[in-house]
């Protein structure tokens, strides 16, 4: 097997649904998004993928959150602004780019979209072939915080 990946560098705001406390105001994070792909094998010039194209196409779908409330893009107007969303945005975006531009993705057997909000903290979506799926809806009003959620001091 082998794994190409490309890295880019953007700023976004967003604010949680809920009683989060300081993440249910809007702020900004400067995220860093990595997309990487792994394919069963090398292209006849002993290319994984295309690493410009997938350059590319990061650059684009990163261009529809930079300086943006993510909260404004139509993929969250049912869902959460988490990190774990924010990075199945951007594994969806990709991989509906690439298919587009590629054509032929049958030898990528999947790929992974990790999304870091500060140099500790980070989400990923990863699926192991492009998968046509809907990403679970936020709940109209949460009864409760969850444990797991931003009060372990994971998001700033």
């Amino acid at each position: 097997m082998y794994r190409i990946g490309v890295r880019k560098s953007l700023q976004a705001m967003h604010f949680l649904q809920g009683d989060f406390g300081e993440e249910s105001r809007p702020h900004a994070h400067p995220y860093t998004v990595e997309w990487s792909c792994e394919v069963d094998g090398l292209d006849a010039d002993g290319f994984a993928l295309d690493i410009a194209l997938a350059g590319k196409l990061l650059e684009e779908v990163a261009a529809t959150a930079e300086g943006r409330l993510l909260n404004d893009l139509p993929f969250f107007e049912d869902r959460q602004t988490s990190l774990e969303n924010l990075a199945s945005y951007f594994h969806d975006e990709m991989w509906r780019r690439l298919e587009e531009e590629a054509g032929d993705v049958s030898r990528v057997l999947g790929s992974e979209v990790r999304v870091w909000e500060s140099q500790g903290a980070w989400a990923s979506f990863a699926s192991r072939a492009p998968v046509a799926r809907e990403a679970p809806k936020r709940a109209k009003a949460p009864e409760r915080r969850s444990p797991l959620g931003p009060s372990r001091g994971r998001r700033s």
